[in-house]
């Protein structure tokens, strides 16, 4: 379980080290003295006998200087080549004139006055505070870098890299190794700029930091991994029937999304709950029960536009009475009865209630209902529906991706699940980041069996974060395990579920 920082909270800890007396020219000298460590290390690991330093004119820049001086007296070749001229800050200067008093460190302005023909290259341009895009001269400089066979090593991010958003610009190197301070960045363990830093080694510079005192940001960030997951899974003993491991209510389908409960359905009976009972149009049912019949199944209302009734609700209120979880949303549709329905159900369930996909887009339309609610309500987002959750640009939700899901968690107390190729799990002040999956989750279907699994793990007693959690990792471990003989383009939804019978076995 990997502790992340946001660059805020690291801007945050800096300043708090500062007035508990590490000077901030204590923690550069630290950090370049941690990154000239591991640059020392590498070089005899691979019989390296030339170090390239490029340095920006920021602090990262700063510590860049720190690192040269510092290999230079350890007897390696070292080269600085400042990318973007002078330094600025004061740190920087200061670091500068370490640098500079050594004779035996070669200074350039640029790349264009030497070939390239170090065997160690450390990135000391951006760090931190990079944003936007790379300019066309900084395009071709890093270029140059990622065309030069050498090892490359980041000082605390890949230049080009968004530390918030997890963003690569166009022209991002890609880095063998990344050496970044005090915890992981937001941004680092986000993809695609995940892809870019290679082995994330992280050295401690000594920071005193307490983050629920010294921070205004208190959210706490870890990184889930295989093994963390692994100890949630719900467990299975031999003196059980079906009720022990829970009953599930899915509301879901219309006559033109059937296949939304079908998928749903088996998700939730492929993970271990007990009991699954699908309440939709009969239409639904019909065409489902064929796929899935170990689902119970109640059928609804359903009006002329094919979706489920507004006299489905009395129909509905026995069943929230017995079941141990809710999943609602998917395939639904989009009209006033499904409309009604959402703001019905969130007022009257009392369980757990996840809502997904047409389920989102309806509350979406009246996002204070959530303040009636009567139940712990799990809201599963991509990154269209957290745009219309929040009502801002599908643009600006990817830009403000964190921000907005720490509003949406603060102000209405849900605990929300925000889908993307890295899944950000968001409940109180808890915050969890999951990395599993590839490309074959890239379709229609995806979601619905998330919400099924979701669903599945909430009636077998799990708590939300958690069953979100591993929703994630059950789904995405068993789509990378399949697609080790399979090509992610050929799998399906289906194939996936199918393939749990024998994934959850190992993960």
């Amino acid at each position: 379980m990997e502790k992340i920082l946001t660059p805020y909270q690291m801007r945050q800890a800096e300043t708090a080290s500062d007035k508990q007396g590490i000077s901030l020219w204590e923690l550069m000298l630290a950090a370049g003295g941690q990154l000239a460590e591991i640059v020392f290390v590498r070089s005899k690991q691979l019989h390296a006998k030339s170090v390239l330093i490029l340095c920006g004119k920021g602090n990262n820049g700063g510590d860049g200087y720190v690192c040269a001086a510092r290999l230079s007296a350890a007897g390696i070749e070292t080269t600085v080549c400042q990318l973007l001229g002078e330094p600025k800050t004061d740190l920087a200067k200061k670091a500068y004139a370490l640098a500079e008093k050594d004779k035996n460190i070669k200074m350039y302005p640029d790349l264009s006055e030497k070939p390239i023909t170090a065997d160690i290259i450390v990135d000391c341009v951006f760090g931190t505070g990079f944003h936007g895009e790379l300019d066309k001269h900084r395009r071709r400089e890093f270029g140059m870098i990622s065309a030069v066979k050498a090892y490359k090593i980041a000082c605390d991010l890949p230049s080009g890299v968004d530390s918030q958003r997890g963003i690569a610009a166009d022209g991002t190197c890609v880095f063998d190794e990344t050496v970044t301070f005090h915890a992981p960045k937001l941004g680092m363990v986000l993809k695609p700029a995940r892809s870019f830093c290679g082995k994330i080694t992280v050295c401690d510079i000594g920071i005193m930091f307490d983050r629920k005192k010294d921070c205004d940001d208190r959210t706490f960030i870890r990184e889930m991994s295989a093994d963390d997951l692994h100890k949630m899974m719900p467990t299975r003993p031999d003196y059980s029937y079906k009720g022990t491991f829970g009953r599930l209510l899915i509301i879901a389908g219309s006559e033109n999304y059937i296949g939304a409960a079908a998928i749903a359905s088996r998700a939730a009976l492929r993970t271990g709950c007990g009991i699954v009972n699908l309440a939709a149009p009969k239409s639904v049912i019909t065409a489902v029960a064929g796929h899935a019949p170990e689902c119970v199944y109640t059928p609804l209302p359903c009006g002329d536009d094919g979706c489920i009734g507004k006299n489905a609700l009395p129909i509905l209120s026995e069943l929230l009475t017995t079941c141990d979880a809710v999943v609602a949303g998917c395939g639904l549709g989009q009209t006033e009865g499904t409309k009604k329905l959402i703001k019905a159900l969130i007022k009257k369930v009392e369980k757990p209630l996840v809502i997904d996909a047409d389920g989102i887009n309806q509350l979406s339309k009246n996002i204070d209902v959530l303040r009636d609610k009567n139940c712990e309500v799990i809201l599963t987002p991509h990154i269209g529906e957290l745009a219309r959750l929040a009502g801002v640009s599908t643009h600006d939700a990817a830009a403000s991706r964190y921000d907005l899901c720490r509003w949406l968690t603060d102000n209405y107390d849900v605990t929300l699940h925000s889908k993307d190729s890295t899944t950000m799990t968001f409940s109180g002040s808890d915050a969890y980041i999951t990395n599993f999956g590839n490309s074959a989750l890239a379709k229609g279907g995806s979601g619905d069996m998330l919400s099924g699994i979701i669903g599945s793990m909430l009636a077998q007693g799990a708590p939300p974060a958690e069953a979100c959690m591993l929703g994630s990792y059950i789904m995405g471990r068993t789509a990378e395990m399949l697609c080790e003989d399979s090509s992610p383009a050929a799998l399906t939804a289906s194939d996936i579920i199918a393939g749990f019978r024998h994934t959850l076995t190992v993960l």
